[in-house]
């Protein structure tokens, strides 16, 4: 009986849980929310591709590169300065007076007892040099040592002073001859006495030679400024040095062929050589001291 009333009564239960299920109103689902249009993004500039081929370093900024002076070169020796005080003895002589100076020299030379060659053209008009000098190796026999380089107005000097003077003076002071001369200085570009002003030296044309000493072939040679020479010493001062005697010969003679001759005793300067050139001066004036 209990069981029937429990079953009644869940029946009851079931049937009103039913009914009010259907009174109890469903809600509504609520639309759904479009979606906002997304806000429009301000758009990003896209770089442009560089074209292929392009050095990149090319466009970028590279500082300058700074100049690098180039090192001196080791291999080449330096050119020889002028003598201080001198002017510098650069430049070339024109072709027409090379040509006329070269003529001129081998019409004056022929038939002399020289040894000599041609060389090139030294300096340049109104500076040291000549336009047509020679190196002579030997006049009339006797060697020039070393070789002096001259013009050929002073060759023709020199040689007619060793074959008239030099050799005779030898042979008769000596008894013997001169087969060498001591040269000191033939062309230099410098002024008179090596000064740093004043007139420029005839060395300097080459138109001058300074001689140091003479060598014989059968006895000593001399020096211009050799002892017993020039009075001094015991046989200079009782007059029996034949080595005095003859550079004394050679030097009187010598003012009939040079314009100047200079040697010990003629200033500071040329204590210990002679100085001979050819000069030329108004009226042909010489010094011969």
């Amino acid at each position: 009986m209990k069981v029937l009333l429990l079953i009644a009564a869940a029946c009851l239960a079931a049937a009103d849980c039913v009914q009010a299920a259907e009174t109890i109103p469903i809600p509504r689902l609520r639309p759904v929310a479009p979606v906002a249009a997304a806000t429009k993004v301000a758009a990003v500039p896209v770089p442009r591709l560089r074209p292929r081929g392009t050095d990149v370093a090319s466009t970028a900024v590279v500082p300058p590169t700074p100049r690098v002076r180039p090192p001196p070169k080791v291999d080449e020796p330096a050119p020889e300065a002028p003598p201080q005080g001198a002017p510098k003895g650069a430049g070339g002589w024109p072709a027409d007076v090379v040509a006329a100076g070269r003529a001129a020299c081998k019409a004056l030379l022929a038939g002399l007892d020289l040894t000599y060659k041609p060389v090139d053209p030294i300096g340049e008009q109104g500076g040291c040099g000549a336009p047509a000098p020679i190196e002579i190796t030997a006049v009339a026999g006797v060697r020039l040592a070393p070789p002096a380089t001259e013009t050929c107005a002073m060759a023709a000097a020199l040689t007619a002073w060793v074959t008239q003077d030099v050799q005779p003076a030898a042979r008769a002071r000596l008894g013997t001859e001169v087969t060498e001369i001591r040269t000191a200085t033939s062309y230099a570009c410098r002024r008179r006495n090596n000064g740093s002003s004043g007139k420029m030296s005839e060395h300097s044309k080459a138109n001058a030679l300074d001689m140091s000493g003479f060598t014989f072939a059968k006895r000593t040679g001399v020096t211009v400024g050799g002892k017993d020479n020039w009075g001094e010493g015991l046989l200079g001062a009782i007059g029996l040095s034949g080595s005095g005697s003859f550079l004394e010969d050679i030097r009187k003679a010598a003012c009939a062929h040079f314009t100047t001759v200079l040697g010990p005793g003629s200033d500071p300067y040329h204590g210990d050589h002679f100085h001979v050139d050819v000069l030329q001066r108004k009226g042909d004036y010489r010094i011969c001291q």
